[in-house]
């Protein structure tokens, strides 16, 4: 596919997916993956309403249909079928770029509170003693 023919197509790509020089370009319907010979960077670029989810991996935000916390400290987004992780210090801007976006319906945003993005961690530092023990 060539760089061009990416911003033509832009809806039916589901997400993109660095691979060295290259980018796998996922679209609907295909189970394989096009092969593009630009770098994600350059991709993003060219499709500017793409979400970056790490350094490898960009997704187009039409098709995340849910997002996800896990228990150790990360998220996953829910694309056509296909649980993508979410790098932990993306997380914060991914969940406020899909808040900030009110064309788009994504379950699980709940989960993600304005201020504490990360539920459970206390507000204030747990300061230990040199023993060990909590003070």
């Amino acid at each position: 596919m060539k760089l061009s023919k990416l911003s033509v197509n832009t809806y039916r790509i589901t997400h993109l997916m660095g691979w060295g020089n290259y980018t796998r370009v996922f679209l609907i319907g295909s189970s394989v993956p096009e092969v593009n010979s630009t770098t994600l960077k350059k991709c993003i670029d060219t499709v500017p309403d793409f979400i970056r989810l790490s350094k490898s991996l960009a997704v187009n935000p039409h098709h995340i249909t849910h997002i996800r916390r896990n228990g150790d400290r990360s998220a996953d987004v829910l694309v056509a079928g296909v649980w993508l992780p979410v790098s932990r210090r993306r997380i914060s801007p991914v969940v406020n770029q899909l808040r900030s976006r009110p064309d788009i319906s994504v379950k699980g945003l709940i989960q993600f509170y304005r201020g504490h993005e990360l539920p459970g961690l206390p507000d204030e530092p747990i300061i230990f003693n040199p023993i060990g023990k909590q003070v």
